[in-house]
């Protein structure tokens, strides 16, 4: 079975706001949650964010974002809402918790896709582009009905929670991606995995305090259980992704990953071997980390701008709370 990307769409907010701005903004927030953590990494934190501003939700609301990425990445298939047999939502903040629904519901009836099967889970955080995918490939292999899939994300930072600090910035996103099986156009999907550590589910959660839904935030997690595997899980995914489909780390010409921090992005690369400064540039100084909208900014980014070009090796990897990891290989 061959299953294309045969489009990808995203949408910000129209308003941002200024780091800065946020930092002082919750500036209590940041310090309880640094607090135990030594002068030196406290400093670190902030140090090499390589962000300027977020895009927050506001003229724009989170279902806007969604509903204009999906319909953007229906119009670049060149598909009818009612081709769409599968609608599913991975994303982390954005549902409904008034009716304990995720957006796709509304959204197939606002896209005309009524008939269309809806999923959703928040498993995979940033990583959850890579789980949807293997769920999405899972459905198709199993049902030969099952011929177009969208996949969607969208999150938005609670009120006073944009600084996921030690780790990153929250921006606000919404994505969408569209999966053909046979025949279909786009960068074809070689491979898939993911895996998840269970026991590191308290690094960020989110909980609600007095009413209202909370970031949650555990430095020490972070520094101490966290950090240490971060990477060396990260390279066992690529490894493993990459002997999967009989390639090696030189085969691929594009990486593609999160707009978590500068800091980051140079330890992916730098876990890779690459060549100081050879990750693409991002949108991610003006947008922030919009969780699992990262991969496909960058991607649409990338597309945008004439870097990918047909036949090349695509390497998406990420992670994200839950924790998870996950890395998915394409064809263009």
């Amino acid at each position: 079975m061959k299953v294309c990307i045969a489009a990808a769409a995203y949408a910000v907010p129209p308003n941002d706001e200024a780091v800065d701005a946020v930092l002082e903004r919750e500036r209590t927030r940041i310090e309880s949650v640094l607090s135990p953590l030594s002068t030196e990494s406290r400093q670190k934190a902030i140090a090499g964010l390589g962000l300027n501003r977020l895009r927050v939700c506001g003229e724009k609301q989170l279902y806007d974002l969604i509903l204009e990425a999906a319909s953007k990445a229906i119009a670049e298939a060149a598909i009818a809402p009612r081709d769409i047999n599968l609608i599913l939502d991975y994303s982390t903040w954005s549902a409904e918790t008034s009716q304990g629904l995720s957006f796709a519901h509304k959204l197939s009836a606002d896209l005309g896709a009524e008939n269309s099967m809806i999923l959703s889970f928040k498993v995979g955080g940033c990583a959850g582009l890579h789980v949807a995918i293997k769920t999405a490939v899972g459905w198709m292999s199993t049902d030969e009905s099952i011929q177009t899939v969208l996949l969607i994300t969208g999150d938005a930072a609670p009120p006073g929670n944009r600084s996921l600090l030690p780790i990153t910035m929250h921006g606000d996103a919404g994505s969408a991606v569209v999966l053909r099986r046979e025949g279909g156009q786009g960068p074809l999907l070689l491979g898939v995995e993911a895996m998840t550590l269970g026991h590191l589910h308290k690094a960020i959660t989110i909980a609600r305090t007095n009413g209202h839904f909370d970031i949650i935030v555990d430095a020490m997690c972070i520094e101490r259980e966290v950090m240490p595997v971060y990477f060396l899980n990260m390279l066992r995914v690529v490894n493993q992704a990459l002997a999967a489909s009989s390639l090696s780390l030189k085969d691929i010409d594009h990486f593609i990953y999160s707009n978590i921090s500068h800091r980051d992005r140079e330890g992916f690369g730098k876990m890779l071997g690459l060549p100081k400064g050879s990750l693409p540039q991002t949108p991610m100084s003006e947008y922030g980390h919009t969780f699992a909208s990262d991969l496909v900014i960058n991607y649409v980014t990338m597309r945008r701008d004439g870097l990918i070009h047909p036949g090349q090796l695509l390497l998406f990897a990420s992670a994200g709370i839950g924790f998870t990891w996950g890395v998915t290989i394409a064809r263009a």
